[in-house]
C-alpha cells in the first residue's frame, strides 16, 4: 500500500474515532505498521492540514487535533541553532 493511501486510511478511522484514547491508538497502530518511519507521518499532517473545519463535525476536528499532538509527540521538534 503506498503512503498517500495509508495516510487517507489513517484519516478515515480518525474521523470515526469516539475518544483521545482511540485517536492514540490509531496513531499508535500506524507507528508500529510503518516502523515509525517520519515520511509517513509527513504525509499524514499534510493530509490533516489540508482538512477544514467546515468539512468535518467538531469531534472529529477534535480527534485530527489530538493525532497532530500524537504526532508531535512520536517525533519533537529539533532543536534550530541561530
Amino acid at each position: 500500500m503506498r503512503i498517500s493511501e495509508q495516510a487517507l486510511l489513517v484519516i478515515e478511522q480518525l474521523k470515526q474515532a469516539v475518544s483521545d484514547t482511540e485517536v492514540g491508538s490509531i496513531i499508535s497502530a500506524f507507528a508500529e505498521n510503518t516502523a515509525n518511519n517520519r515520511i509517513y507521518f509527513e504525509r499524514l499532517e499534510t493530509f490533516i492540514d489540508r482538512i477544514s473545519p467546515l468539512e468535518c463535525n467538531s469531534q472529529q476536528w477534535r480527534n485530527f487535533r489530538i493525532a497532530r499532538i500524537s504526532i508531535g509527540r512520536l517525533f519533537p521538534l529539533e532543536a534550530i541553532n541561530a
